[in-house]
């Protein structure tokens, strides 16, 4: 989810080291002529190295070279993406402006089936968006993994990339916030994962569905849960998210965060219904969870709230031996001492 970006500019750093010192010569002394010669075996063109690095002039000579200077701002790389890929990837407004009044397919996909627009979006250049938008650019554009460019700017916390987009779709805003991908994931999964609590607010806030299930039964509230996000914890279950909710294993809001030793969580969760109790397909209760992580102070707030200190998992292990096999000997005191009555 949140990689995308990364990923992308990993790809570009290839392109980077792929153009050789002869080629960079000829693009920064604007002999492209030259340079065009100088294209390597795998395809990777010196004018999306311009649109990279967002060297306007070079992209423009670049651009222009060819019999009876023909555009090629819709040239692919080894990879099919085109400049307008790179420049807004890497947020180079001037040159997207350039490329788009060429006339550069504005929902050009790649072999990854992302369009600039995915790519702009994860960049979060609201600027390099709002061009897109303009230009008639898919907001709801899916590439391989039917992921769309909303889930890559809520992902990686573009707040206003994503008011923008969202602001451009009209009858298919709906659509766009439940988007699902390949993994049955929304971009309101996305955000929560990772944890940007003022975008999940934007995303509620146009209906996004605070109860969808992944292709592992997982809502936003419960990976939100599994990364330790207080903060999205409250907004979604203020925001109606069900908290006896489990997933494909029977895991619950509260094993996730027993599993996690967020403790804040686990308090937020407690506070709004969470059931201690529960049990995974396996048998193991949160107490387990927070066992075999040596959570010592999660165990104590479960011994509290009167959870059963010798419930067995499927395998016949107790909370206490999952404590003792991992060498928590905090744990094992302060379950002793409860199991027996004694002050925690």
């Amino acid at each position: 989810m949140g990689q995308a970006q990364s990923n992308q500019e990993t790809v570009g750093e290839k392109v980077l080291n792929a153009v050789t010192a002869p080629l960079a010569a000829c693009c920064s002394t604007r002999a492209p002529a030259r340079a065009s010669v100088l294209l390597n075996k795998k395809g990777e063109l010196p004018v999306c190295n311009a649109a990279y690095k967002g060297e306007l002039s070079e992209l423009q000579s670049l651009a222009h070279q060819g019999p009876g200077r023909k555009l090629h701002v819709s040239e692919k790389d080894a990879d099919d993406n085109t400049p307008l890929h790179w420049a807004a990837v890497r947020g180079h407004a001037k040159c997207t402006d350039y490329l788009l009044k060429c006339e550069a397919d504005v929902n050009a996909k790649n072999k990854d089936k992302d369009t600039p627009m995915h790519w702009a979006c994860s960049g979060g250049n609201v600027e390099v968006v709002r061009l897109l938008v303009e230009a008639g650019a898919d907001g709801v554009a899916r590439n391989s993994d039917y992921t769309t460019p909303l889930h890559f700017a809520a992902a990686d916390g573009h707040g206003e990339a994503v008011k923008l987009l969202l602001s451009s779709m009209n009858y298919r805003k709906q659509e766009a916030v439940n988007a699902a991908n390949m993994d049955k994931d929304t971009p309101l999964h996305w955000v929560a994962s990772e944890g940007h609590v003022e975008v999940v607010k934007i995303l509620l806030a146009e209906k996004a569905d605070v109860n969808a299930c992944n292709k592992d039964l997982n809502t936003p509230l419960l990976v939100a849960c599994a990364e330790g996000h207080t903060a999205v914890v409250k907004v979604l279950l203020a925001s109606g998210a069900n908290v006896q909710m489990y997933n494909k294993d029977h895991w619950s809001a509260v094993h996730w965060a027993c599993a996690s030793g967020r403790q804040e969580v686990m308090k937020e969760l407690l506070l709004n219904g969470g059931n201690p109790h529960a049990k995974t397909k396996k048998g193991e209760t949160p107490l387990h969870f927070a066992a075999a992580k040596g959570d010592h102070i999660m165990v104590k707030i479960l011994a509290a709230l009167g959870v059963d200190l010798k419930v067995a998992n499927v395998d016949g292990n107790q909370a206490i031996h999952l404590a003792a096999e991992g060498g928590f000997a905090e744990v094992v005191k302060v379950s002793s001492a409860a199991r027996q009555g004694r002050g925690l």
